[in-house]
C-alpha cells in the first residue's frame, strides 16, 4: 500500500480549482511541489478533496466519543506520565471528550485542538494522528 499524502506538512497545501464557476468549484489539497519546475511533474502524489478529509475527522471525532471510556482510561493513565506534555496533552483530552457529543459537520476549531496530522493511503484509507501519539484508521 503506497502512501499517497500527508496533510498538514509544510510542502502540503489547499488549491481552489474552477474558482470562476460555482458550479465546477473545488477544493483539494495537493503537494505544493508537484509542479516545481514549470512544464515538468517532480511529486507523484495525487490530490485529494476538502470533503474527504471533513468526514474523515468527523468520522475520527465520532469514533473517539463513542469509544470514550477507552480514551478517557488511556489518558488518565497517562497523567503519571513524567513528562509534562505528555500530562498536559492528556487533561486537555480529557476535557475535550467529557461532554462531547458527536458532530455532524467539520469543526476546524476541534480538528485544530486534537489533530496532529492525517496521512492519505492509495486503498481508500486515511491514518489521522492525535496530538497525543493515538492513530485512528478511517476508511474512505
Amino acid at each position: 500500500m503506497q502512501k499517497i499524502f500527508l496533510l498538514l506538512q509544510a510542502a502540503d497545501g489547499r488549491k481552489v480549482w474552477n474558482s470562476t464557476d460555482e458550479r465546477l468549484r473545488r477544493v483539494v489539497c495537493r503537494c505544493n511541489n508537484k509542479y516545481k519546475v514549470k512544464g515538468k511533474k517532480s511529486c507523484e502524489n495525487r490530490h485529494i478533496d476538502d470533503k474527504v478529509l471533513y468526514q474523515a475527522f468527523v468520522n475520527t471525532f465520532n469514533a473517539m466519543v463513542e469509544n470514550k471510556e477507552y480514551f478517557i482510561d488511556k489518558w488518565e493513565e497517562e497523567l503519571n506520565n513524567e513528562n509534562v506534555l505528555v500530562r498536559y496533552r492528556a487533561k486537555l483530552f480529557m476535557g475535550i471528550l467529557a461532554d462531547a457529543e458527536p458532530i455532524e459537520e467539520f469543526d476546524v476549531d476541534m480538528y485544530f485542538r486534537i489533530i496532529e496530522k492525517m496521512t492519505v493511503f492509495d486503498g481508500e484509507k486515511i491514518i489521522v494522528s492525535l496530538l497525543d501519539g493515538t492513530e485512528i484508521e478511517v476508511v474512505i
